[in-house]
């Protein structure tokens, strides 16, 4: 009964340690659960960024390649070539796309969890609280 006295304590605050650690620590499940998250959201941007990077280059192979389009561009920027006229409507933008991005920023949000020092204090207050428990429920049947 002496060695239960001291034994049944010290598994009750690793038992709590344990389960503190597990849900809820630096590597627990719930942080697991958000870095998941997290990493779900950058793939998503990453496939954005991919769509951006091809819509781009496609722009950049017919800036270089295609006639007809530097033409639109340079008529555009007030470019002629000779013999050749240009009537500017006013108030017109023209059919060249200006509203060119190479995306956005997106912020990590780092995980959200319950110190090691935080579990091992409610770990050892489990302890405690067991063995101050089985002190009283022992005194109790002595009485």
């Amino acid at each position: 009964m002496k060695r239960l006295r001291l034994i049944f304590p010290l598994f009750a605050g690793v038992f709590v340690y344990c389960v503190f650690c597990i849900l809820l620590g630096p590597r627990s499940i719930w942080s697991a659960a958000q870095l998941s998250r997290e990493m779900d959201k950058l793939l998503s941007h990453l496939e954005y960024l991919y769509s951006v990077n091809v819509d781009l280059d496609a722009r950049v192979k017919n800036l270089t390649a295609d006639a007809d389009t530097i033409a639109v561009y340079a008529h555009e920027l007030g470019f002629v070539s000779e013999g050749e006229r240009l009537i500017k409507l006013a108030g017109f933008s023209g059919g060249v796309d200006r509203k060119l991005s190479a995306g956005f920023p997106v912020k990590v949000n780092p995980p959200v969890f319950l110190p090691e020092w935080i579990c091992k204090v409610f770990g050892l207050s489990g302890a405690a609280l067991a063995f101050f428990l089985l002190r009283v429920h022992g005194k109790r049947g002595k009485a």
